[in-house]
């Protein structure tokens, strides 16, 4: 009796889970993990007219030399998905750019800090003729550069 209680669960356990990959690749979204289709990483672009959108980061030196900078755990600490993740929150609030400049303070303590940290977008258009245009959404001017941390 016990063996088929627990096959009984086990079995509906299965069910939910199954149902939940399938429910969330008809009509999910990202919101849906760990069921969800996962289409940040999956995506058709068309070769006519199709839009790539690929965001960076740049930023100028106190020495006044522009810098792309390095989106990794060996440079900032902060992976480009994260960034992706938060694009929309620092393009409406540019201001969050500074903890990134704490960040480069803080792991490269050896390289001249930032004035400025911006966030760009290498923007193409596919087809016959393509378009590349670098666009830039945010612009943060870094509070107190030569010690950002007291920025914050």
């Amino acid at each position: 009796m016990r063996e088929g209680v627990g096959a009984g669960w086990r079995l509906v356990v299965t069910g939910l889970v199954v149902g939940g990959v399938v429910a969330g690749s008809l009509v999910g979204d990202d919101r849906w993990w760990p069921f969800a289709p996962m289409a940040q990483y999956a995506f058709l672009v068309e070769d006519d007219g199709g839009v790539i959108n690929s965001p960076y980061l740049e930023a100028t030196t106190v020495d006044g030399e522009e810098v792309r900078v390095g989106l990794d755990r060996e440079h900032l600490g902060l992976e480009r998905s994260e960034l992706e993740g938060q694009l929309a929150s620092v393009v409406a609030d540019p201001g969050k750019l500074q903890a990134v400049a704490v960040l480069h303070a803080r792991r490269q303590p050896e390289l001249p800090r930032w004035r400025q940290v911006r966030v760009m977008n290498d923007h193409r258009v596919l087809g016959p003729e393509p378009v590349r245009e670098i666009q830039t959404l945010a612009t943060w001017d870094v509070v107190h550069p030569l010690d950002p941390e007291r920025g914050l």
